[in-house]
Order: structure tokens, then sequence, then C-alpha cells
């Protein structure tokens, strides 16, 4: 495998500098045209693929398809749009040509998700060079709003289920980040999230404290006594009725992998300034991947500049993000909240208003490709790692809820890539080990 990597590189290089080069951000619809026609030309070219773009009310998306010995689909998911490059003057070198210097790509995508694309589409071509033909079929879907929350992914793949979609039977995600010790990770599923603003509302206007203080209702106030409504601080327990309504345990498999995570609490400390981690693996791996949270992103009320400013503010808000865990219900725990604050909504003293609903994902430890998979891993990385649960929050519930298929995350990215910030990048080994591994994983799959 190292052999045929090397032999193609310079390829390979030349054809990732040609995707990073596209600012393929939001909105930019010429350069999202300009990188569909690329992936078109070469997934067409490399994989002899039938490509399909779908069109939506939003960014287009990518389904491509390569025919395998079987009528068995495994779907391949991979996005082309990336984050805005911010200050360019942040950066090192141009974020939208590929530099290639201390070991590393560097350049807006190369980790997220434009470089981990590239190899996923180089580890099928190695495969393809090297086996003539693939075991089962491959669906491709590349999509370009997943950096806005995949908004029109999930009406898309509905339209699909009893057409391209009809003989998936799992799905493969390629996006995130291996570990500090550049191991690679199989994730089975991932917590969903639930984000609202609450805001409450005291008087037309803000007042001198000196001429309403007794009299009129402080808003910050306020809020703060809806917070307590909903969180008990003390206890770091959600009052919500029915909030923690089918949130699960692990069960024995996922208990012995979560056993195998890697996990130095005080190297945590000193990376995060984090004090009183739990000294056991287990708890802290149980805390972010099996309970869910309620948590103050932001809060805004009254006069925060400097100085004072004897005012009672008459309108404050914050807004809290919770993340979900498989089996509680969003529409339920909205519907207990609208409940709780019924009256102060009525006389409008308080709205609140729903930003973020993404459902947990969940695949079961007891699939068989699971076993498949962790000896792919095993044969880059000498060890195989299993998350039974991420604790992040991604739009995997497409595929385990309306696909209805198990999910498989695997991230091919370094740890330290800075997506979403300057400089970002991938490490020419995580580049080369990301094809490796995909054409490992078909060769097992295929076994």
């Amino acid at each position: 495998m190292t052999d045929f990597i090397e032999e193609h590189m310079d390829e390979f290089e030349k054809l990732l500098a040609k995707i990073i080069s596209f600012k393929s951000e939001k909105g930019l619809r010429k350069e999202q045209h300009s990188v569909i026609s690329f992936l078109e030309n070469l997934l067409t070219e490399m994989l002899d693929a039938d490509v399909k773009v779908i069109n939506t009310k939003g960014a287009p998306i990518i389904i491509a398809k390569i025919k395998g010995e079987n009528v068995v689909t495994k779907l391949f998911y991979g996005h082309y749009d990336v984050m805005p490059a911010g200050n360019i003057d942040d950066w090192q070198s141009s974020p939208f040509t590929l530099e290639k210097n201390e070991g590393r790509f560097w350049g807006r995508g190369t980790g997220d998700n434009k470089g981990q694309l590239m190899a996923v589409i180089f580890g099928l071509y190695m495969y393809k060079k090297t086996h003539t033909t693939f075991p089962f079929n491959i669906q491709l879907v590349i999509e370009g709003e997943e950096e806005q929350g995949s908004t029109h992914l999930s009406g898309t793949i509905s339209q699909l289920l009893n057409d391209l979609l009809v003989d998936v039977d799992s799905a493969f995600v390629f996006d995130g980040s291996i570990n500090q010790y550049a191991q690679h990770i199989l994730r089975l599923g991932n917590r969903g999230a639930l984000g609202f603003e609450v805001v409450t509302h005291t008087a037309l206007r803000d007042n001198h404290s000196g001429n309403m203080g007794n009299v009129m209702e402080n808003a910050a106030m306020s809020l703060l006594s809806a917070v307590n409504k909903m969180y008990d601080s003390v206890q770091s327990k959600v009052l919500i009725p029915g909030f923690y309504d089918g949130v699960r345990e692990p069960n024995n498999q996922e208990l012995d992998w979560l056993s195998k995570l890697p996990y130095e609490y005080k190297l945590i400390e000193e990376q995060t300034g984090v004090k009183n981690l739990p000294i056991n693996s287990q708890d802290y791996y149980h805390k972010l991947m099996y309970e869910p949270t309620f948590n103050i992103s932001g809060i805004e009320a009254g006069y925060t500049e400097k100085g004072m400013k004897t005012i009672i503010p008459h309108q404050a808000s914050l807004k809290v993000d919770c993340r979900i865990v498989k089996n509680q219900n969003i529409q339920k725990i909205k519907a207990e909240i609208e409940k709780m604050f019924a009256q102060e909504i009525k006389n409008k003293e308080l709205e609140i208003k729903y930003l973020v609903e993404i459902p947990a994902s969940f695949t079961s430890s007891e699939v068989p490709d699971i076993s498949r998979i962790c000896k792919a891993l095993e044969e880059i990385d000498g060890t195989a790692l299993v998350e039974p649960v991420m604790p992040g929050t991604v739009p995997n519930y497409i595929w385990t809820d309306i696909l209805q298929v198990p999910t498989y995350t695997i991230p091919l990215a370094n740890f330290d890539q800075a997506n979403h910030a300057p400089n970002e990048n991938i490490t020419l080994i995580a580049f080369k080990t990301g094809i490796m591994l995909v054409n490992k994983i078909i060769e097992n799959l295929a076994a």
C-alpha cells in the first residue's frame, strides 16, 4: 500500500491542491458549482462512478454510485463546503493555495473535509486498481451544507430512500479528528443537540435604578429565576419534567470499549485548565457519552461596559445548548419547557426561540461489521479503539433514523488539524494512512 501511494502521490497532491483552491464557502454559488464540476469529473474518470447532482434550495448534493459485484450498497459520506477563512493575516500562507511543509498540507479544508474526502476517493481508487472490481456497490453522498447544519440533507435523503439509496445497508462517515496519539477511532453514535434562547421582558425600556428600584422588576433577575426553574446548579440536575426519560446506560461491550480508550486526566488539565476531572476513565467517558447536558453558552443583560450605569434592565437573554443522548425526545422536552413557562409566555414576559434541533444517533454494539472495521484499524494502527458515542453532535440521525442503517464514523484527520481556525492542516502521515485505511476497510468488509 505504501508503494502504491508513493507512486501516485504527485497526482494525489495536485488533485488535493485543485479542490482546496475552490472557495466553497456558504453563499458562493460560482465556487460551489466549480467544486461540483471538479468532483463530477474526478469520480467519473478515477472511479467510473455514475454521478448525479441533486439540486436543493441550498447547495447541491452529489450522489455517485460505483458498481460492485453485489447489489448490497455501502454509503460513504463527506462534504465539500468549508468554513470561511476569516482574517487572511492570521494565516501563515494563502488559505486557498495548498502548501506543503513541516510534514503537513496547509489550507482551508485540508482537514475538514476536503482532505479527508480526497483520502476516501484515493483509497477507493487504490482498491479499484489493485482488485479490479469492488465486492459491493458504493454510494458516495457528498453535500455542501455540513458547516451550516446540513440544512437540506435530511429532506433529500428522505426523497431518495426508494430510489438511489434503496440497497444501502450501512453508512460510513469520514469526518472529525483522530486522537492525540495518532490512532484512528471507530465511532458508533453521537449526542444530539437542542439549542434555544430565552428572553425576558419587564418594561418598555431600561429605567433608572434610583427612580424605579423596588418597583420595576429586573429582567436579568427574571431570567435567572427562569434558569433556576430549569436547572439545579447545586446538584447539576435538569429540572425540566421528563428530561431524562429514555436515557440508557452502557452495556458490557460498551464498558469494555470505554476501558480501552486512552485517558490522562492530568494532561487534559494541563492542556485545558479544567480542574477536578474524573480520575477514572470510565467516569470521564460516561459523562461525555451517556449523560445529557444543560449548558448556558451565552448571556446578555443590562450595562456591561466600563464604569457604572445605574439602570434596571428591561430585557435579558441567554442561550442554552443541551447535548441530547439517544432515546431522549426533543419534542417532548420542548413541550415541557413551554408548559413550565406558559403563563409568562402568555403575558409576553418571556419568549423562547428554538435554534438547534438535532436528534442523537445510535448504532448497536452487536452489528457484525464492527469486528471487520476493527480488524482494518488494527492492521493500520496496531490497535482498534471504539467510541460507542461521540460526545459532539453531527447529523448522523439521517443515516440511523431516516435511512435506518448502522452508521460508522471514522475520522481521518490529525487531532491538531485546526479545522474552523486559521492554518488548517492535515499531516502527510494522516493523509496517507487515511487512504490505506479506506482500502483496508473495503478488503475486510469483502472478507
